[in-house]
């Protein structure tokens, strides 16, 4: 091919250094073999293409809600996954080589680890000093000879870098539980998307058979019922970095998602707990670093791990990957010692090295150091993630000595790093294709059979090589890793096990863990929640743009007060006294929408969606994501730039724009949720907190609008009816007139309107038939009772004796009925909590002191 850059060429390498290493082409300019058709493909798709393609990119990224959560960053809040639409390109014989090489540093790392924990060979011979595992903070006694003889280390991960002589080196390991997994795979399928004939047509090896191997791997670990073993993933409590990447991980391969407070330790046995009881787990694949695991024997104060973990492992009852103890090897001050480590077990030296390190606890490593302060990178001695390398040449005089300073006096908790000139590889940046320095990590799993290497890995690009230095998830551009071969590759392997595997037949649903039921129930509430909320406001928005003086209209003052009590406004508009000193409502309601200091707000409501929706994510599909995802974003973010005096203000044109699509975006949901959820416990707590939301709501709705005194009661019926969608049905069945006995019976009795007060209680009543009961004596419990006696004052209530009015005005009788319920209501939703549920949160303050 003609190798030499065309002018209108997208590929700008003239900002290359003389002494990079460039991936894509040699030092003469010539192309290397595996980026040829590549090249040749982006230049023929030419700017434009590009840039549509990376829009594409970034709608599928947001579209799946890939996120990261930078906790460096301000509020700690979750960012979109950047991905470009240049792919990392490693030729086959390369990989060939560099895949050795990770397969020789796996089985040294899994060695070295078994020795540590074991006989301590590598310490009494003097090959790594003692002292580098006492100092270590990471260091427990109760990891020694936990697991005996069995597999330490399956799934491990290495940082790479290539120098600019073009050698690949090790810059870290990874060996706890490696993040980028799940990243790595997005990232995959996101690209296929994008440019799939050309991922086709340039022979790129699969990820399919990895992550199969690694399926298969998990289950054969079963020490007991191997058959069809329960193997679950271990995750941090909500707000982790591991949040997306473990969702995305457990949904691809099938496996249960879990935190700490899921499970129970019983009789010897990792147990995890159900709505129909203990389950027993045979596999535990933990996300959670180790001296975390066990509050028990390891660090009291910890909520991610489970009690007596550690003694489930001792008596072999469960399988834990990797071991409790495997960080050890991932410490930064044992890459010294590795290449003669591997000379000590297998009389050769270690394929893949590691860049030059010096742990500053030892005296001869310290002295070569302090000779070439200003040549060196600094980090801690014994934590993988942290904050970037410190380069003394960047600190100010007065940094540069504290720093030494502290390096003098406490030399073990500092390793020095070589500095590596990183390669560079194409990246598009908008306007063209131009390299920047490039990281790779890579994934090892280990097995029975052998070691497998991925046939890729998360590459990670940028311009600064120290940000490229600090964990996956920092926030840099990552790209596809491509591993290209001469030939065709396999086909396409699926996770769907084989045709002729016989499986047992079921109906689950009893195997719900407590907590995510919790926050299904809380879901279900709180976007029933935001409905309601959304719908007052629509109606009472639309009176006041309407023709008439809103002033003079009955309704919105009742409107306008219902939705102080609901929370979306100051309460002080609840009070007609305290109005005339309050900003006007015209004003005030539309803002309202977009003011997240109202705790019971829209803006809040829809965080908490969004919150427990995150948290049930691997048990929704993703539509149901990306309802509430759009949902939350349309709400806050203007569709388009409306210029303002107040960047917090809106029409009410357009507030009530935003509500409406809000209203279809919940709607839609339902929809979704009612059609796509199978009727297992998944979907009954989700109803059951709908409904039970909505029947306070409408409580509540009634008791301010129809129970008042008013002279004028068919604007009031209109707008109640608007709310509550039922004024279609309404006038199909008695045209245009309003009586107020039709209105309550189509409210509050009918068993046919989904919107009834009615309606809500027999479908709570059905749902609870549904749940797993207490055994306990014959008859009724309280529950059951409560639900029962709630429905019978419903069902036997006269709709036209709830017209009846007092001499004031007031409609006593159905005040009286919705008082009641509404008061029960509660006490019901606590029986359920005290049942079923477990309360993620935390702390509940009862006042406001405990703040």
């Amino acid at each position: 091919m003609n190798t030499t850059l065309q002018a209108n060429s997208v590929w700008n390498d003239q900002v290359l250094a003389t002494h990079d290493f460039y991936e894509r082409c040699s030092a003469d300019g010539v192309v290397r073999p595996h980026w040829s058709l590549l090249t040749e493909e982006y230049n023929a798709l030419g700017r434009r293409a590009l840039r549509e393609r990376t829009g594409a990119i970034e709608q599928f990224v947001r579209e799946n809600g890939v996120t990261f959560h930078a906790d460096e960053t301000s509020e700690g809040r979750d960012r979109p996954w950047k991905l470009s639409v240049v792919p990392f390109v490693i030729g086959a014989a390369e990989w060939k080589t560099l895949s050795a090489g990770l397969a020789g540093r796996t089985r040294l790392l899994e060695t070295v680890l078994t020795d540590l924990l074991g006989e301590q060979r590598l310490i009494r011979e003097g090959v790594i000093p003692g002292e580098l595992l006492w100092s270590n903070p990471s260091f427990n006694r109760t990891y020694h000879d936990l697991e005996g003889s069995q597999r330490k280390l399956h799934i491990t991960a290495t940082d790479l870098a290539r120098g600019s002589d073009g050698v690949w080196r090790v810059t870290g390991d990874r060996t706890r539980a490696p993040s980028g997994l799940g990243y790595l795979l997005e990232n995959r399928v996101v690209t296929s998307r994008v440019v799939p004939t050309l991922i086709r047509r340039s022979n790129t090896l699969r990820l399919a058979s990895f992550f199969e191997s690694l399926k298969d791997h998990l289950f054969s670990l079963a020490p007991t019922h191997r058959e069809n073993p329960r193997v679950v993933l271990l995750t941090p409590p909500s707000g982790s970095y591991r949040e997306f990447e473990d969702t995305y991980l457990a949904r691809y391969l099938g496996l249960t998602l879990i935190q700490g407070s899921d499970l129970a330790v019983r009789g010897g046995e990792l147990n995890l707990k159900t709505l129909g009881g203990l389950q027993p787990i045979q596999v535990l694949w933990r996300h959670v670093s180790d001296r975390r695991c066990d509050p028990l024997e390891l660090d009291p104060t910890s909520r991610e791990g489970i009690t007596g973990l550690l003694g489930c492992v001792r008596r072999k009852s469960v399988s834990v990957v990797n071991t409790i103890g495997s960080v050890l090897v991932q410490t930064p001050a044992l890459l010294p010692y590795l290449d003669a480590a591997h000379q000590f077990f297998f009389g050769n030296q270690l394929q893949l090295n590691s860049a030059r390190t010096y742990w500053c606890g030892d005296p001869e490593h310290r002295s070569y150091v302090m000779n070439h302060l200003d040549t060196l990178n600094f980090r801690d001695a014994f934590a993988v993630s942290g904050g970037a390398s410190i380069v003394l040449s960047e600190l100010s005089q007065s940094e540069r000595e504290e720093f030494i300073g502290g390096l003098t006096a406490k030399p073990a908790s500092y390793v020095a790093q070589e500095r590596l000139n990183f390669s560079k590889t194409p990246v598009w940046t908008g306007e063209s294709i131009e390299p920047q320095k490039v990281t790779l990590r890579s994934f090892q799993l280990s097995t029975a059979g052998g070691i497998s290497v991925l046939p890729g890995g998360l590459a990670r690009v940028g311009h600064d090589q120290l940000e490229l230095s600090r964990s996956p998830v920092s926030g840099q551009m990552t790209q596809d890793c491509w591993v290209t071969s001469d030939s065709p590759v396999d086909q396409h392997k699926s996770l769907l096990p084989d045709s002729k595997t016989v499986v047992k037949l079921r109906r689950g649903g009893n195997e719900l863990p407590s907590r995510v039921a919790e926050h299904l129930y809380w879901l279900g509430r709180y976007a029933e929640r935001a409905e309601a909320v959304a719908r007052v406001v629509r109606t009472t928005l639309a009176r006041i743009a309407g023709e008439e003086n809103w002033n003079k209209l009955p309704e919105v003052r009742l409107l306008i007060r219902t939705l102080a009590k609901m929370g979306q406004i100051e309460a002080s508009f609840a009070v007609e006294s305290f109005q005339a000193n309050l900003p006007h409502v015209e004003q005030t309601l539309p803002m309202s929408i977009l003011d997240r200091d109202q705790p019971r707000g829209l803006v809040r409501t829809m965080d908490a969606v969004m919150r427990n929706t995150i948290a049930v994510r691997d048990r929704l599909s993703s539509e149901a994501f990306r309802i509430v995802q759009r949902a939350s974003q349309e709400l806050t973010e203007p569709t388009q730039p409306i210029i303002r005096t107040n960047a917090n203000q809106i029409s009410i044109s357009e507030a009530i724009e935003r509500v409406g699509r809000l209203i279809v975006d919940l709607l839609a949901l339902a929809g979704l949720t009612n059609e796509s959820v199978v009727r297992t416990h998944v979907w009954q707590f989700l109803e059951l907190g709908r409904r039970l939301e909505r029947a306070e709501h409408t409580c509540d709705l009634l008791i301010a609008t129809l129970c008042p005194p008013t002279d004028n009661g068919k604007p009031i019926c209109e707008a109640v009816l608007q709310i509550t969608d039922s004024l279609m049905t309404y006038r199909s069945r008695y045209m245009n007139l309003t009586r107020l006995a039709p209105v309550i019976d189509l409210l509050v009795t009918d068993e046919t309107n989904p919107r009834s007060l009615r309606f809500q209680l027999d479908r709570v009543a059905t749902l609870m038939d549904k749940l797993p009961s207490v055994e306990g004596p014959v008859g009724l419990d309280a529950i059951q009772r409560l639900v029962i006696d709630l429905q019978y004052r419903v069902t036997t209530a006269d709709p036209i004796k709830l017209c009846e009015t007092s001499q004031d005005g007031t409609l006593d009788q159905l005040k009286t009925l919705l008082k009641q319920i509404a008061n029960d209501l509660p006490r019901l939703a606590e029986g359920v909590n005290a049942r079923y549920l477990i309360h993620t949160e935390s702390q509940q303050f009862l006042t406001g002191t405990g703040r």
